[in-house]
């Protein structure tokens, strides 16, 4: 049987979900912002406030509109920047909301769960997490 190996494991308390600190860097601009796994989001969906604070003109990305579970459509834009957490650091593809008041950062398949080896034992609130290589 193969062994699995990873270089984080990190516990989380959160009981809203798996929450991961982060630091964004774009254009020489960085700023610090939590976001929460979710295997079920297909894109990493940031807040248009986080955006901001890189100094990026949201409506210059790459539109991509949402249909989040609670109706309604979602309008962002893609930007590609570097997320870190841990450790580990890679560039992504981000879409920020068009408009204030995202509640939720989410980290998703493309962008990040496609990008790391990614174990979880929800039991204990652990992930592992490894970059692909």
């Amino acid at each position: 049987m193969a062994e699995l190996s990873f270089d984080v494991v990190q516990r989380y308390d959160s009981e809203d979900g798996i929450e991961i600190p982060l630091l964004l860097f774009c254009g020489g601009k960085e700023t610090k912002a939590t976001a929460y796994v979710d295997c079920g989001a297909s894109d990493c969906v940031f807040s248009n406030e986080t955006g901001l604070l890189l100094g990026l003109q949201i409506e210059t990305g790459e539109p991509k509109n949402f249909s989040p579970a609670s109706g309604g459509t979602l309008a962002t834009y893609g930007h590609l920047v570097t997320l870190e957490f841990y450790g580990i650091a890679f560039e992504s593809i981000v879409y920020f909301a068009k408009y204030p008041g995202l509640q939720r950062n989410l980290l998703g398949r493309n962008g990040w769960l496609r990008k790391l080896f990614f174990g979880l034992v929800e039991s204990v609130n652990t992930v592992y997490l490894s970059p692909l290589r």
